[in-house]
């Protein structure tokens, strides 16, 4: 062994054991693209995903570092009580494996208790990429997800208080998650309206 690969060798054992959730958002990459999942099996998700997907959405863009994002996994008796909430809607709520609920807890909301005041957009600007790094990394442990808000039909105040989510903490969206029923590569992305020369303006 010559002595730069031993030197190689000696800095690799000095550095710090980092999980590799940190460099699983590259979709330049070649990385699987995240699409919507409504339907799941009952086929467990690998384990870690899930923390794996949770340390992916620390590493969000984070203005002042003010940590603003707030997650719950919920379980079998959270879940029931969303699901009394709403009868009719017990039975589609029944066929989703995993519910994650993702909040914003900040010090600068307005004065009505919302978040128009500057920082706390900024706040929920980094909670809302915390939670398409944590989609896609789930992407890429072949676990489907879908982002859902209003089609709960529950108010949010209400599916926060049946998660014990305390005071201060506003609702962004719960992610159900969990093993696609159909393979992941297999979906499609819905059509967009507009292409890269409508949203791209290239400034001199």
């Amino acid at each position: 062994m010559n002595t730069f690969n031993l030197l190689l060798i000696c800095i690799a054992a000095a550095l710090p054991t980092l999980s590799s959730a940190w460099m699983t958002m590259s979709l330049a990459s070649g990385l699987p693209a995240r699409r919507s999942v409504a339907k799941f099996t009952s086929d467990p998700i690998p384990e870690g995903a899930i923390d794996a997907a949770v340390e992916a959405a620390t590493m969000a863009p984070n203005h002042f570092l003010s940590e603003p994002t707030r997650m719950y996994d919920l379980g079998p008796e959270a879940v029931a009580k969303l699901s009394e909430l709403n009868p009719d809607k017990a039975k589609m709520f029944g066929g989703v494996p995993g519910w994650m609920l993702v909040t914003i807890k900040t010090e600068h909301l307005d004065d009505d208790g919302g978040i128009s005041a500057k920082l706390a957009l900024e706040d929920h600007a980094t909670v809302s990429c915390a939670t398409q790094n944590f989609m896609q990394s789930l992407t890429e442990d072949g676990v489907g997800s879908k982002w859902m808000t209003g089609a709960l039909g529950l108010a949010p105040e209400d599916i926060l208080k049946a998660a014990g989510v305390g005071e201060g903490e506003l609702m962004v969206g719960m992610i159900w998650y969990g093993m696609p029923g159909k393979a992941l590569e297999e979906l499609k992305a819905p059509k967009r309206k507009l292409n890269v020369e409508d949203v791209l303006t290239k400034v001199a």
